[in-house]
């Protein structure tokens, strides 16, 4: 769900995506990173962006997807990314838009009284970000 991240100072409209959607986690093989999980072959990869699509297509939510060139942009991957959109279009009733687009169109429906998001207050901080031990009350963070 769409939400506003704001302060005094502005808001911005939050379209949060979610790990799941993510090709990192299907792809991506880096000593240097720890990440050392076994890649997936891309149809059993993408099989995890499709029953998610599914479902946010069966209750009306935004998916987000996470692709990264590098890794989402192989060959068979990218086949699989273009059998995935076909499978959306087919389903009907999905509107493909940047996410500017669609923070545009929620700020239509907020401006027109139509929906009301849920709104996260974050701190504005006024000067530089402490150093570690200067804690409020001159408490040492340990």
């Amino acid at each position: 769900m769409p939400y506003l991240i704001g302060n005094p100072r502005g808001q911005l409209i939050e379209l949060p995506s979610h790990y799941g959607l993510d090709d990192w986690p299907q792809y991506q093989f880096a000593r240097e990173f720890q990440c050392t999980m076994p890649i997936k072959a891309p149809s059993e990869g993408m099989a995890v962006f499709r029953e998610e699509f599914d479902a946010a297509w069966e209750y009306g939510g935004l998916w987000v997807a996470v692709w990264h060139p590098f890794l989402a942009g192989r060959l068979a991957r990218a086949r699989e990314i273009r059998s995935l959109i076909e499978h959306m279009q087919r389903k009907g009733g999905v509107w493909f838009a940047t996410l500017e687009q669609i923070a545009t169109h929620i700020q239509t429906l907020m401006d027109c009284g139509q929906w009301t998001p849920r709104r996260d207050t974050i701190p504005y901080l006024e000067g530089p970000i402490p150093e570690l031990g200067d804690a409020p009350g001159g408490q040492p963070v340990r």
